[in-house]
């Protein structure tokens, strides 16, 4: 069984201590926001993306200095991070066709 060891394990981590900060500041402001309308279900998505984003890149940064001895859960975190998106991406396509129809109805 082989794995990979960290050159230096003495390496500053502050450079990615914003991303956490970043979730807590969001979900402060999910919370605020009111549970059950369609402008909290849209910040949820975004958040959730930005959340699995984050998250894979803090995996990512761990495998590549030797902290991380399975690739498991960072892809399974990589896959995560790309369905939030897709689904995403894919809600506000859905958003943008039922705007421009709404548009081209003749009153």
């Amino acid at each position: 069984m082989s794995y990979i060891v960290p050159i230096n394990m003495s390496i500053d981590t502050s450079k990615i201590n914003w991303l956490t900060d970043t979730n807590r500041n969001l979900k402060a402001e999910n919370e605020e926001s009111e549970k059950g309308s369609f402008k909290s279900l849209l910040n949820g998505m975004i958040n959730n993306v930005i959340e699995t984003e984050n998250q894979t890149k803090v995996d990512a940064y761990n495998l590549s200095i030797g902290n991380m001895d399975d690739m498991h859960t960072m892809m399974i975190n990589e896959m995560k991070a790309e369905v939030a998106l897709q689904t995403m991406v894919n809600v506000r396509n859905k958003l943008v066709d039922a705007y421009k129809e709404i548009m081209n109805t003749n009153i």
